[in-house]
């Protein structure tokens, strides 16, 4: 046999020798019943230990009582102290010791090869699996959480009489849930009793709507005013209007929020306030205060008690009227219609060509006297309608007629305050009547002058009757002149005429004298 042979040969012989020794090697290594090097169990090597061993160190070293443990979870407001028996805690030793055993036994006999060399070099390094109900730890966490949790504040705006003030929210505070639940478990896998910090969160205060609070903030001016309640005159205060420059408002607003990420902060704002002309105070000075005119009329109850009776009615249906700016005065409105069931009596009144009885009759007396307070009052007259006839009561073209549904009197106030109308009627038989409200103008006097421009002489009318002796005469109708008459409104300031201006021509027919003449024999 040549050398080259001899030494191939020797060459396959070691070759077979060394796999014989790989296999038999793997084989003893495959089969080995200890735990492999490297396999640590919560920071201990396992090396060395068979399936039996461990199964015996696993049950003594994780036989734990689990009353005997407690996790004491803290918060400085609500500290909560639980046993792990409590939240179902508890070890499942079958399965530490199969997890532990299984490393490097798992796949074919190649895999396993390679894991156990791994294990050389990087070591697996498990940690105890303690299970609990996590149905019940979460309940703990959220009682925390509700008994912990506080809302960020909104900023507040204080509006005060003379100043106006923000105060920046305050920040809210909330556990952190999914961390705490980490730390817990954390404690628990130890097996320990132990104390846990619960982590908060800090939550940014609400931003301040800076238009919004702009918008509250700024405001006009309002006066004082009043208004009627239930027949009372109400004074509604006056409101101080506000103001700031929105540029610098928004740059106080965001070095405002910047500091009070951190702690709260008050801010007194720049405002401008301003006043009102008219204050409550002034109103009360001067509501009702003067007596911007008077008128009153003289009527006879010796032969007309039913007119002083309607007379009577009418003027306590006006008295203490009260009419605000602008507004208008209507006497049918006021009076209503004039009827028997409101008490008014038949009296003497005009009709078209005649003076006749009716409902009410002389009531136009008020209305003529309220007129002529009216026009003294210098306040604006919407609808006057004269008599038919002259009246004896007010003078030729300061009379005024009503009649409901027809013919009104109406005036408006056309001062800045309001007025009321007092009428009453006294004991010496007068209707009077007192417009009361704010004189702003006391050297301002408005006087009614009437010139007559012409009279209408009136007519006799004999009617010849059987009813009386020949010859005889009995007056039935007076005669009444009728006349046609300019009447003015002249307006003096200190005594000096400022305005002259006719207010209306009236014409007033006469009134036929009716005589019947005897013809009886």
């Amino acid at each position: 046999m040549s050398k080259q042979k001899k030494l191939l040969l020797s060459g396959i012989i070691v070759v077979i020798i060394l796999l014989i020794a790989t296999v038999y090697l793997s084989r003893v290594l495959l089969n080995n019943p200890m735990v492999y090097s490297g396999v640590y169990l919560d920071g201990i090597s396992l090396e060395g230990f068979d399936k039996i061993e461990l199964s015996q160190y696993i049950s003594k070293k994780y036989n734990v009582d689990m009353s005997s443990l407690q996790l004491s979870i803290y918060h400085k407001n609500y500290p909560v102290t639980v046993r792990f028996d409590e939240l179902g805690a508890h070890v499942d030793k079958e399965l530490i010791l199969n997890k532990v055993y299984s490393i490097g036994r798992q796949g074919n006999f190649i895999k396993r090869l390679i894991d156990i060399y791994k294990l050389r070099e990087n070591h697996v390094y498990l940690e105890t699996d303690v299970y609990i109900n996590e149905q019940i730890l979460d309940g703990i966490i959220n009682e925390i959480y509700e008994n912990t949790y506080t809302a960020p504040d909104s900023p507040s705006l204080l509006l005060l009489e003379n100043e106006v003030i923000i105060l920046s929210g305050k920040p809210g505070y909330a556990i952190k849930k999914e961390l705490l639940k980490e730390r817990i478990l954390k404690q628990i896998s130890k097996l320990e009793s132990g104390i846990v910090i619960v982590p908060v969160e800090k939550i940014p205060p609400v931003k301040i709507e800076a238009d919004s609070m702009y918008n509250k903030i700024v405001r006009e001016p309002q006066n004082a005013s009043v208004i009627l309640m239930d027949g009372e005159i109400e004074i509604i205060p006056e409101v101080t209007g506000r103001k700031i420059d929105k540029a610098e408002f928004l740059s106080l607003i965001a070095e405002m929020e910047a500091k009070s990420v951190n702690y709260p902060v008050e801010l007194k704002l720049p405002v401008d306030f301003i006043e009102p002309d008219i204050t409550a105070e002034k109103i009360e000075n001067s509501l009702f205060r003067d007596i911007l005119s008077t008128y009153s009329s003289e009527f006879s109850t010796e032969n007309e008690k039913n007119r002083s009776v309607n007379i009577r009615l009418a003027a306590e249906a006006i008295n203490g009227t009260i009419l605000f700016p602008g507004e208008t005065f209507s006497f049918n409105d006021k009076v209503g219609q004039r009827t028997a069931e409101k008490g008014y009596l038949p009296a003497n009144i005009y009709t078209q060509d005649e003076i006749t009885t009716g409902i009410g009759g002389g009531i136009c007396q008020v209305s003529s006297t309220l007129y002529n307070a009216a026009l003294k009052a210098n306040l604006e007259i919407v609808e006057r309608n004269p008599h038919i006839f002259m009246v004896s009561y007010v003078p030729l073209g300061c009379d005024a007629t009503v009649s409901y549904g027809t013919e009104d009197l109406k005036f408006t106030n056309n001062t800045n305050w309001p007025v009321r109308i007092d009428g009453q009627v006294t004991s010496d038989n007068k209707v009077e009547f007192f417009i009361v409200g704010t004189n702003e103008n006391p050297s301002l006097e408005a006087v009614v002058q009437s010139t007559v421009i012409r009279l209408i002489p009136y007519d006799t009318e004999y009617i010849e009757t059987d009813n009386l002796p020949g010859g005889s005469q009995k007056l039935i109708q007076k005669g009444m002149n009728g006349a046609v008459v300019d009447t003015y409104l002249i307006v003096r300031k200190d005594n000096e005429v400022i305005s002259n201006y006719k207010l209306h021509s009236t014409t007033y027919k006469p009134l036929p004298e009716i005589i019947q003449i005897g013809k009886k024999k």
